[in-house]
């Protein structure tokens, strides 16, 4: 930890401003979705709930008919194992579908994140059902489960397999692949493996930002930086929009937001946030 504190330190020199030197707050900030972080206010329309339908707290207010619903369970065809030693397994929630993800290791839960934080993502199944292949020379079908099938905006289902690149098995997870990519497409229209060479730290810490950011939205926020930010010209440090605000946390998570529905570019989104901090508003 102490070594992660003194990099922190040195990016925040680098900036050029040392939170040592700041005088302790004398008031606590809280952020302000305006949505249950977690679940969903969902109304009655004729009569059923309307899923499709995610009201703010304002919205909701004093109504009789709504109703707050619980995350769903996950949809995967195996379900995480209870943690055993050296493992890393459980579930993680995406705001968006209302629903759980499981993971059965770290990168699952990182690669998770990273289409949880894609506005272009409008579906993630985890452990979808087994898929069925031949292989060469076999007498029977081979059966693996993918980590995860995103669907696209555009209608395109993509299944990964996530493996770490030192992983001893990850070329014939390779090989298995390319026989579900010829042979499955009624499962997915593409396949991919992914490993940590693909998913850099950068992109991964950039997508937990804006995940955490989605779930804790307050549209109005979200107006005020998108009316600050119309009005700049040219790139400008993500740093100096929010230090503008008098509630700077808020700003944060508003600026994110902006950045997931696409109305602000992050320049440099192969770097984090901290060391490249440079955005611009995104001409229509």
């Amino acid at each position: 930890m102490k070594s992660v504190r003194v990099l922190a330190h040195i990016k925040e020199l680098a900036r050029g401003y040392d939170s040592t030197q700041k005088t302790l707050p004398t008031t606590t900030g809280f952020l302000r979705p305006d949505r249950p972080f977690s679940g969903r206010l969902v109304p009655l329309v004729d009569g059923q709930l309307d899923h499709g339908l995610s009201l703010t707290f304002e919205e909701a207010a004093d109504r009789l008919d709504v109703a707050w619903i619980r995350p769903f369970r996950s949809t995967g065809s195996r379900q995480p194992t209870p943690r055993t030693k050296g493992s890393v397994r459980g579930y993680d929630y995406d705001v968006r579908l209302n629903r759980a993800l499981g993971f059965e290791s770290t990168r699952e839960l990182k690669f998770g994140t990273l289409l949880k934080a894609n506005r272009l993502v409008v579906n993630i199944e985890d452990q979808p059902q087994t898929v069925s292949f031949w292989r060469p020379g076999a007498t029977k079908k081979t059966g693996h489960t993918i980590d995860y099938r995103a669907t696209f905006a555009t209608g395109v289902r993509i299944a990964f397999a996530v493996k770490d690149a030192g992983d001893p098995e990850l070329k014939t997870v390779l090989e298995d692949v390319e026989y579900m990519r010829a042979q499955c497409g009624d499962f997915a229209d593409d396949f991919c493996v992914v490993t940590d060479k693909e998913v850099t730290p950068a992109m991964i810490e950039n997508a937990e930002a804006v995940a955490f950011a989605i779930a804790a939205r307050n549209d109005r926020d979200c107006q005020h930086v998108l009316t600050l930010m119309q009005r700049i010209e040219g790139p400008v440090s993500y740093f100096d929009v929010v230090e503008s605000f008098d509630d700077p946390h808020c700003a944060w998570v508003a600026l994110r937001c902006l950045i997931y529905d696409g109305l602000v570019e992050h320049l440099d989104p192969t770097r984090t946030f901290d060391d490249a901090p440079l955005v611009s508003i995104v001409a229509n």
